[in-house]
């Protein structure tokens, strides 16, 4: 299966059964738009646009769609990516003084999944420690 014909399917066994929660992974950058990052800022956006817009288009059949804005996540991607020096500049200016860590993004997308987030949807809830 495509990604999208999966997608697909899924969705309309959601709507079949009024009933669901789709949580989708952006990022801060698209909220803080970064220098030097606006290709990926951009489709970020654009995942936060389509979470919106989609949680309208299937709300009255119970289905949530929110969207997680995670900061700097301690994965491969980051320490391939970013400097050591500019991590630790970074981290110098968050609330929480760490980056995350992929359990914690985890813990967002559980909580979003789950019955404690019925009511919320059209969301984005960044993930940042206080960026």
């Amino acid at each position: 299966f495509s990604q999208a014909i999966l997608t697909q399917y899924i969705l309309k066994s959601m709507i079949k059964n009024k009933f669901g929660s789709i949580v989708n992974i952006s990022s801060i950058s698209a909220l803080d738009a970064n220098e030097g990052r606006s290709a990926y800022s951009a489709s970020k956006s654009a995942l936060i646009t389509q979470s919106k817009a989609l949680s309208r288009e299937v709300g009255s059949y119970n289905i949530r769609v929110n969207c997680i804005a995670p900061g700097l996540v301690d994965t491969d991607m980051l320490k391939e990516n970013t400097s050591s020096n500019t991590i630790n500049k970074i981290t110098e200016n968050i609330s929480l003084r760490r980056i995350a860590t992929p359990d914690e993004i985890a813990n967002a997308a559980l909580f979003l999944s789950s019955d404690l987030s019925e009511y919320i949807t059209g969301q984005v809830i960044r993930v940042d420690g206080g960026m």
